[in-house]
C-alpha cells in the first residue's frame, strides 16, 4: 500500500517536472507571451490522474516555472487560472462527460480547456489594464486582446496536442 502512494507521487512529481521542462525548453516567443505545451500538458494531467490531482500536477509545475523564472509576482494569478481550468474540465469531463475518453471528447476538452484559457487572460489583462492602467474598461479590453497572442498560439497548441498527446501518455501510464 504505502509503495502505490509512493510510487504515485513520484508519477505526479514527474509529471509535474515535465511540465516545468516543457515550458522551459519548447517555447515559442509572441509579442509578451509565449506559446508552449505546458496548458496542453495540463490537461492531459486532468484526464488522466483526475480534476484534483491534475490541478495539484498543474500548480506545481506551471507554479514552480514562474517562480525559476523570475514571474513570482504573478504565480498566484497562474494558479488560479490553472485551478479554473481544471476545475471547468472536472465539471465538463468528469461530470457531465463521466470522463469518457473516446476521441471526440478528448477533442472537446482541448477546445474548452483552451476557450478557457483565452477568456481567463483576456478577463486578467482587461482588469490589469483597467484598474493598473486606469484606462476605460472598452479600451482596456482592446489592448487585453494585443497582449494574449501568445494565449491564442499556446492553445491552438493545446486544441492539436491534448488528442495526440493523451492516448501515448494514457499507454505509457497504463504499462506501468
Amino acid at each position: 500500500m504505502k509503495s502505490d502512494k509512493t510510487r504515485e507521487l513520484v508519477i505526479l512529481s514527474l509529471y509535474a517536472a515535465l511540465i516545468i521542462v516543457s515550458v522551459q525548453f519548447i517555447r515559442i516567443p509572441f509579442g509578451p507571451q509565449f506559446v508552449h505545451l505546458g496548458n496542453a500538458l495540463v490537461v492531459i494531467a486532468v484526464l488522466i490522474f483526475g480534476a484534483r490531482k491534475g490541478a495539484l500536477v498543474a500548480t506545481v509545475g506551471l507554479g514552480l516555472f514562474d517562480i525559476i523564472n523570475g514571474y513570482a509576482a504573478e504565480v498566484w494569478i497562474t494558479i488560479l487560472e490553472s485551478l479554473i481550468v481544471c476545475l471547468v474540465l472536472y465539471f465538463v469531463f468528469e461530470k457531465l462527460l463521466k470522463s469518457n475518453d473516446k476521441m471526440v471528447n478528448i477533442i472537446i476538452i482541448g477546445v474548452i480547456a483552451a476557450v478557457t484559457k483565452i477568456f481567463l487572460n483576456f478577463i486578467k489583462y482587461t482588469i490589469i489594464n483597467s484598474i493598473v492602467a486606469g484606462l476605460p474598461v472598452n479600451a482596456a479590453m482592446v489592448l487585453a486582446l494585443t497582449k494574449i497572442g501568445g494565449t491564442f498560439g499556446t492553445s491552438v497548441v493545446t486544441i492539436i496536442a491534448v488528442p495526440l498527446l493523451y492516448p501515448v501518455f494514457k499507454r505509457i501510464l497504463q504499462r506501468n
